[in-house]
């Protein structure tokens, strides 16, 4: 039976343990003589002895002659565990044989409180100073008794008054030492049990010469750390505040440095209080890589350039947090390395986003990569300094280059890192100053622009003022000539001049309408508006007012509704101003009201004495980034959902001012695709002289005269033969003057926006369309677009006519596929030249099909919506074409459209119907197999089907003029 002991260095009694091991070994095996068993007990002997002779020798310490050396002892010290602190010196100096256990190197503590015990021997003639470190552990006490029996104790350690530390060893003398090593554990985990010993007097020397090189190091960081403090407080740019709390707690853990003797921060600031700079180099450690992230962070935009990286930098950050405070409330200790990983980890992707960022053309990530470099040579020479090897072993031995294999090295780089970085962040501040130098010649530009601008407004409302006047004295002429000719043919019946007459007086009333907002607009800027206040019953007005709109909007098919909740209001008005107000608020919900809508005129007074006046309608609404800008001037939601027809964009901006001028005030409240409501309110006053409604004088007048005919009229059978013209425009007016324009040479159709210009042109196929470009519900733009996209219509001609006359509009205007674009106002002998050149081109391809074979005029054809087409139509009749039931149907069917779009898109191309196209394909195919190949006419007859060779011969003879038999002569 074999029995396993697990050996440990910690074991109380180690030589026992392997005694106990061999003889139970001896006895297991039940030796069979007695030679055999004291040859075992002989071997356990020198087992013993030569075990007790090692350790004798590895716990004697010996002084060295020369006075500069240094020492770590790790297995020279036998070691025991006192977890629950029940030794003390004097005890373990009297029971301390059977209780330590030899050390080891590769013996991780597990506890928190440890006795080592050696012996250190000064065989030398002098005395020596020694000094005693110990990086892992938070306390370490010292014991020495010498030959006679006295003790001396030195406390040190990371948290113990540092400059207790030192010890005179006597000549020629020896001592037995015992060592307490005991720590809590919170920050740092103990990697081994060790101590250091040197000569205090090498230290001491070499300690001059660091301590400059420290103080620059510190200096240089402390500097530029409190510089961009400032710099941050100045610009507020957090760049600078990441860098500057970087440095400045680098500068902080470089003054806290333990390998140092003692502590730069302990032996000037804290001498009383040990345990400070340990817990504040703890803190720093976490609060320098997490500025240094955020510092990179900022410098090089990741949350807009990287986000990606940016969420990892930011996940790093949270890690370190969480290990701190893991480690700070004792839930769980992370050890050096879990925690280097993750820091250099951080680290290596803020290198990486360096690079990436300057391959990227980014060069001002040059100065990251420089600085990250010489931190990066500090770590790994700090890191292998602490390893035992000396990567700088090529240079010399002076006090110079041993500063840098000492832990100070990272710390020195670190210095170098904050120039490099330093130069970073100065050209970002001069890249800054120049910003700013930019912002403020940008607005002294606005200021000046402002005041241009304000004179330009003046200017404008001289040149109002001025020109409307002008407009009116023609307008006037106008005007009364239409009277007079209205007059003169109310005898006489001839409805389109009669029609023509009232568009003239309609249009000249609506533009006489349009220069007194103008005047009235630049009266208001000038501050010469004077306002002329009656005293009335201002509800039959208002009631008055609403009912001249009743037939506008039943036109449009709109409800049009005006309640009052009350019967009588006598108060002070301006009878033309407020006639103006409602008239343009009217006007303006029914422009954007839709059919079959609905539209409220809302007529109350409130608590605070306010006549109230809402308009509520079930329009289009406005969007909400359009709604503060609805009363600029000339302001228009430049869409084709916000538009109806032309506008001056002054309507509402007259309104609002006008509102003001008696004292009222206007909102509005709306919601995309379901409404407005204006709301006025106006205050209520009862000084001005009374009046009636009788004898108020307004200039209102109803825009609700029409044409007297239809536009879209049945076309006679004389106008069979001429080409179709779809129009599509919302403005009657304009659409009916086209048609009178295009009457006797074309017939027309009628479309009123765009949506329903796409129907007609898809139902019908004309033979080519006239487009306004600004229209309710889609514009010519999307309109043109539709329609050559689309193989039903993607033939026909399409001239865009609008006021837009800006190249720009032109450009926009032909790349969405238009044929022509027309200005407005037009010239009538432009407009036919246009069509007849479209019309031209088209013709011109249908005598080359009535001339010849269509097949080979194709091939010779450019590639486009045409040739595509009828190519395509060619290829589904060779694929059928000895069908002889193949007809219009079935091609119908092929091409995904109805017979009677196929016909008009094959008449408009080709000038043949779609049964003659068919037949005349057939033929085609028919000639060529009869002049290459030696098939009989009733073979190729059957072979492009044909049932009848009779009726074949006769169709061929029509289409070519003689009989196929003929080609074999």
């Amino acid at each position: 039976m074999n029995e396993r002991v697990e050996l440990h260095p910690m074991d109380n009694n180690f030589t026992k343990n392997v005694q106990n091991i061999v003889l139970n070994r001896s006895c297991y095996e039940n030796c069979g003589t007695d030679s055999l068993a004291l040859l075992y007990r002989f071997l356990v002997f020198l087992l013993v002895f030569f075990m007790q002779s090692n350790i004798q020798a590895q716990t004697r310490v010996e002084i060295p002659e020369s006075s500069s050396w240094s020492m770590t002892l790790i297995d020279e010290l036998e070691v025991m565990s006192d977890e629950q602190h029940q030794w003390s010196a004097e005890s373990l100096f009297a029971n301390s044989d059977d209780l330590f256990a030899p050390n080891s190197a590769d013996a991780k503590p597990v506890l928190h409180n440890y006795w080592a015990k050696f012996k250190l021997a000064n065989t030398n003639e002098s005395e020596q100073w020694l000094s005693f470190e110990s990086y892992y552990w938070d306390y370490v006490t010292l014991y020495f008794r010498d030959s006679t029996g006295h003790v001396t104790v030195i406390p040190f350690g990371i948290l113990s008054n540092p400059n207790n530390h030192k010890f005179l060893i006597l000549p020629q003398t020896e001592y037995v030492v015992l060592v307490n090593f005991e720590s809590g554990g919170q920050f740092r985990r103990e990697d081994n049990i060790n101590l250091v010993i040197k000569s205090t007097i090498a230290a001491l020397e070499s300690k001059t010469f660091t301590n400059y090189l420290d103080g620059i190091s510190f200096g240089i960081m402390f500097g530029f750390a409190l510089y961009n403090l400032f710099l941050f407080i100045s610009l507020r740019d957090r760049t600078y505040f990441w860098y500057s709390l970087y440095i400045l707690f680098l500068a902080i853990s470089f003054a806290t440095l333990f390998a140092a003797e003692p502590s730069k921060l302990t032996q000037f600031f804290t001498p009383n209080y040990p345990s400070f700079p340990f817990y504040l180099k703890k803190v720093s450690e976490p609060i320098i890589i997490i500025s240094y992230i955020n510092f990179v962070r900022n410098f090089l935009l990741t949350k807009n350039r990287h986000p990606i990286w940016d969420k990892g930098l930011k996940i790093f950050m949270v890690l370190i947090i969480l290990q701190f405070l893991a480690n700070v409330t004792g839930i769980y200790h992370f050890t050096g390395i879990t925690r280097v990983m993750i820091w250099n980890t951080a680290t290596l992707c803020c290198v990486i986003l360096a690079f990436i960022y300057y391959f990227h053309g980014y060069a001002k990530a040059r100065f990251l990569i420089v600085g990250q470099f010489f931190i990066l040579i500090g770590v790994v020479v700090t890191a292998t300094h602490y390893a035992g090897f000396d990567l700088l072993n090529f240079l010399p031995k002076s006090e110079f280059f041993n500063y840098f294999r000492s832990p100070s090295s990272y710390f020195a780089f670190g210095a170098v890192e904050s120039i490099v970085f330093s130069f970073a962040m100065a050209d970002k501040y001069n890249m800054m100053q120049k910003e700013s130098v930019r912002m403020k010649i940008e607005k002294e530009k606005e200021k000046s622009e402002v005041f241009r601008l304000r004179e330009l407004d003046n200017f404008k409302s001289r040149f109002y003022s001025n020109i409307t006047h002008e407009f009116r004295t023609p307008l006037t002429v106008i005007l009364g000539m239409t009277d007079a000719l209205e007059s003169e043919l109310q005898t006489k019946m001839n409805p389109p001049i009669k029609n023509a007459v009232k568009m003239i007086h309609r249009n000249g009333s609506n533009l006489l309408s349009l220069v007194n907002e103008m005047l009235d607009l630049s009266k208001l800027e000038s501050g010469r508006m004077e306002m002329s206040l009656v005293q009335i019953n201002v509800i039959p007005f208002i009631k008055y007012l609403g009912e001249s709109f009743h037939s506008f909007a039943q036109e449009d098919d709109i409800h049009f509704t005006v309640y009052s909740e009350i019967d009588e209001l006598v108060m002070d008005i301006d009878s033309q101003k407020l006639a103006t107000i409602i008239s343009n608020l009217l006007s303006n919900a029914i422009k954007f009201t839709p059919p079959l809508g609905k539209i409220i005129l809302h007529i109350q007074n409130d608590s605070d004495m306010n006549l109230v006046i809402k308009v509520t309608d079930t329009g289009i609404g406005i969007a909400e980034e359009e709604l503060q800008h609805v009363f600029d001037r000339f302001y228009q939601a430049d869409t084709a959902h916000t538009r109806k027809g032309e506008g001056s964009g002054i309507g509402l901006s007259l309104t609002k001012e006008l509102v003001q001028l008696l004292g009222g005030q206007i909102s509005v409240i709306s919601t995309p695709n379901e409404g407005s409501v204006f709301k006025v309110e106006l205050p209520i006053t009862q000084n001005a002289p009374k009046t009636t409604i009788e004898s108020l004088k307004l200039s209102h007048q109803s825009v609700t005269e029409g044409v007297d005919s239809e536009i879209n009229q049945k076309a006679g059978s004389k106008d069979e033969d001429l080409p179709l013209v779809l129009i599509i425009e919302d403005n009657k007016d304009v659409a009916y003057y086209l048609k009178q324009c295009l009457k006797d040479q074309y017939k027309t159709m009628h479309a009123i926006n765009g949506i329903e210009g796409l129907e007609m042109a898809f139902e019908h196929i004309p033979d080519i369309i006239i487009s306004d470009v600004m229209m309710p519900g889609k514009d010519g733009y999307e309109v043109c677009s539709m329609l050559k996209e689309d193989q039903r219509t993607d033939h026909i001609p399409i001239v865009l006519l609008t006021a837009k006359v800006t190249t720009k509009d032109r450009v926009i205007g032909l790349t969405h596929g238009a044929d022509a674009y027309l200005t407005k106002p037009f010239v009538k002998e432009e407009l036919f030249a246009r069509l007849e050149q479209l019309l031209f081109l088209r013709k011109k391809l249908i005598n080359k099909f009535q001339l010849g074979q269509v097949s080979k005029i194709m091939a010779k054809q450019p590639i486009n919506a045409e040739t595509k087409f009828i190519t395509k139509v060619i290829q589904l009749i060779h694929e059928d074409l000895d069908n002889s039931t193949f007809g219009v149907s079935e091609l119908s069917t092929k091409l995904g459209l109805s017979e009677s779009q196929v016909y008009r898109k094959l008449k408009a191309i080709s000038g043949k119907s779609t049964a003659v196209f068919i037949r005349t394909i057939r033929l085609e195919s028919a000639r060529e197999q009869l002049q290459t190949t030696d098939k009989t006419v009733s073979e190729v007859a059957y072979a492009v089907g044909f049932n009848d060779p009779s009726w074949f011969s006769r169709a061929f003879k029509e289409e070519y003029g003689f009989a196929p038999s003929s080609i074999f002569k």
